[in-house]
This record gives C-alpha cells, structure tokens and sequence, in this order.
C-alpha cells in the first residue's frame, strides 16, 4: 500500500507541476533550507527529484544567507523561480517569508511558484501587506499543500494564480526500513515555537526520544560541509566563485540531515511525532505511525488531505488515543 500511496500522490504532483514548467526550460530553485531541520531536507530533496522528473535545467540554487540577485539574472535570466515550499509562510518564520518576499519585489518579469506551503499567519495585517505586495506581481502562482490554507489563500490572494499541490517530500528517493530493534518506540517531537507539549506522552514501552538537529560527530560533519555558505556570507563578493561549492555543501547538508533522521526512525519500528514530515519520512520508510497535531494544525491539515492514504499512519487527536494506539502498534510489531 505504501509504494502505490506514494506513487499517487506523485503522480498527482507532477500533473500540476507540469503546467510550469516544459522540458528544457533554464529555472532557479531558490530558498535553499541550509540548517538543520531534516523536515525541510526531506521537501528539497523531493523538490530536486520532481525538477529532474521535468526535465529543466535548474541553473542557480541558493539559499537567504547567500543568494545573489545579480547572479541569478545572469543564469536564469527571463526563466521560473520555484521558491522552496513547507510551513514557513507566513510570520511565525520570517527569514523564509522576507527572502519570499524579496524575490518577489525584485524580479517581476520572471515567472515565480511557490511549491506547497502552509500559511500561518498570527497578525492578520501581516497577511494583508504579504497579499499586497504579491498581488503586484503579473505571474506569481501559489500552491498549497492542505485545505486550509488553499481556501485562505483563494479569500486573501485573488490576484495571484492559487492551486492545491502536495507537499513535496512525497517526492524524495526513500528506502525502505520498516524494522527497528533498539526499542519499541522513538518519539521524536517537537522542542520549538509549534510545539505542544506531546513529550509527555506514556508509550508504555521502551523508547527513545529526540527532535530534529544535529550532534557530536554528525555535527561536526555539518560544519566542514556548510564551510562554504560562511565564507560567502562573510565575503559576499566571493559569492560567484564559490557558487560550485555552494550547490556542493546544500545536496551534503540535505544528504547528511535525512542519513541522520532515517538513523533516529530506524531505532524502532514505531514512531510517534508530532512533526509532520518525521510522520511522513516514517511513513515513506514503512514504520508505524502515530502522528500528532502541532501548534497551527498543519499534521492534521496533511493528514485528511492525503497522509490517511497511508495504511501504516494513525492520527491521535489526544495523548490518551495516541498511547492507545501507540500500545497496539507495538503489540502489532512484536508479532
């Protein structure tokens, strides 16, 4: 069930994704996630396979730290900018939102796609501004990867092209890994402005617990890999001839990020989260799961829209149903 779910949902992807893009076609994929959330990992990586799958020569990637307007008009020129998507629009996270925002007032002649996000928006005034600014835009589309924020979208941006699309991870190249023996469970939630307390949750079980990052050895790694987006942060007229380095250090930071987390799931054959993309990583991998709302609902926004597809993939709406059906997912495994 699992490999015909996803091929689905890409399927599903790809058919939007091709009224933007024809093979051949020279684009950006900007918005790089260069830190250490293996969620956002996950989306890149599902990006850069559904870009192959169009056959576009992506010719500049960068992330808000180093991007370079002037370099992206030399190799881009009139071509499409794809903005990384996730759950950053908006202003609980907003790096991602000013660096949107940016392109957007920056290159109105090119065509821009935001790939699936989530808006969460705490300031309605905020919205506003954002709608104002994309609505000078000619040709800017944006996608939405859960109904909730598709029907925002459609009320507060009328002036720009608005599609429902998956999330993009679905997208990603992942092994199959069902089984785990170190435990019965890994818990792996959120320590972050989204969280919701699910820490506390009894599993009744052996387990281990952790959130996304990076430690010891892993992150040292990270260092030496991401060396270059320093230099060039640091000197940014290095920028041009360090970029071969840059789109180096971005697919090792990605790579490293996703080795790290399919280690952490690969621990136990059941994963309880309230991160959205650990529940769908577990779920690409084959393990059982048991997902958890975070703080603007976007684990359940998924969920109904497509995440349920999943045989292996239970939502609990309660600490109570997730330990209920985190006991009977690892009575389930033992068998």
């Amino acid at each position: 069930m699992t490999y015909e779910t996803v091929d689905a949902i890409r399927e599903e992807t790809l058919a939007v994704l091709r009224q933007h893009a024809s093979p051949g076609d020279r684009v950006a994929h900007l918005d790089f996630p260069n830190h250490f959330n293996a969620g956002d990992s996950l989306i890149y990586a599902g990006e850069v396979e559904y870009l192959k799958q169009l056959n576009v020569h992506v010719e500049y990637v960068s992330d808000p730290f180093t991007h370079n307007h002037d370099l992206l008009e030399q190799r881009v020129g009139d071509g499409t900018l794809f903005l990384q998507g996730g759950g950053n629009f908006g202003d609980r996270w907003p790096m991602d939102q000013k660096f949107r925002e940016a392109i957007v007032a920056r290159f109105p002649r090119n065509k821009i796609v935001c790939l699936p996000q989530s808006i969460d928006y705490s300031d309605a005034d905020a919205m506003h501004r954002t709608a104002a600014l994309y609505a000078q835009h000619p040709d800017l589309t944006l996608m939405l990867r859960e109904q909730r924020s598709y029907e925002l979208a459609l009320a507060h941006f009328p002036n720009n092209r608005v599609e429902y699309c998956p999330d993009m991870a679905f997208g990603a190249e992942i092994a199959h890994s069902a089984e785990g023996s170190a435990v019965d469970v890994v818990k792996l939630v959120r320590d972050d402005s989204e969280s919701l307390g699910h820490a506390s949750v009894n599993v009744d079980a052996s387990s281990v617990q952790y959130d996304w990052g990076l430690h010891g050895r892993d992150l040292a790694i990270s260092t030496v890999v991401t060396l270059p987006t320093r230099i060039a942060y640091n000197f940014p007229k290095a920028n041009r001839l360090l970029y071969p380095a840059l789109v180096r250090s971005y697919e090792q930071t990605a790579k490293l990020n996703l080795r790290v987390a399919q280690r952490i799931l690969n621990l136990a054959p059941v994963v309880l989260t309230d991160r959205l993309h650990a529940a769908v990583l577990a779920a690409m991998m084959g393990k059982r799961v048991v997902a958890m709302d975070n703080a603007n609902r976007k684990v359940s926004g998924i969920y109904d829209a497509y995440l349920h597809r999943f045989d292996n993939v239970q939502f609990a709406a309660t600490p109570d149903a997730a330990a209920d059906m985190v006991r009977q997912a690892v009575s389930d495994s033992r068998r």
